[in-house]
């Protein structure tokens, strides 16, 4: 990748990050706030987050991999495929250890988008809230050893 496609996917990845940034604290906001449809505008929020997260993801992968070939599970996918570093294309962008909570988001927007009749738990969205604000507070310091990695691997350090 030359330095202005990396340049562009760094401000790309930071400005979907700002997003997840702001729907999480959002989504804190109106979880405490404590009434059913404030718990409704929480999950609204958790999803923002989630599709923020999934929107650096597609990035990286149409920069470097340019494909998903599971059409059906490929949000899962792209999770796993992000948690891997690639030789000689891209290092890793999430560590093994933020699986579990970028899939208990990644299950929850699933539940929000798909589901017909929901009844949300206050108890059950308090943890996808903690799963997300442990990421939204780890991703600014990933992004950046992704792309200091990149640059290393690039120059032939790496």
């Amino acid at each position: 990748m030359d330095k202005l496609g990396q340049a562009t996917l760094k401000a790309e990845v930071a400005a979907d990050c700002e997003v997840l940034a702001n729907a999480v604290a959002v989504a804190r906001e109106r979880l405490g706030q404590g009434s059913a449809p404030q718990l409704e505008a929480c999950a609204f929020h958790l999803v923002r987050a989630y599709n923020a997260i999934e929107q650096m993801g597609l990035r990286i992968a149409k920069a470097f991999e340019n494909h998903i070939d599971d059409e059906r599970g490929w949000h899962t996918e792209l999770i796993h495929r992000l948690c891997l570093a690639i030789t000689g294309v891209r290092p890793r962008f999430f560590p093994r250890e933020l699986t579990p909570d970028l899939m208990e988001l990644r299950g929850f927007r699933h539940l929000i988008v798909h589901a017909y009749d929901v009844n949300l738990r206050k108890d059950r969205t308090v943890g996808v809230l903690e799963a997300a604000e442990r990421i939204a507070n780890r991703l600014p310091t990933l992004i950046e050893t992704f792309f200091a990695q990149l640059s290393t691997e690039q120059r032939g350090g790496g």
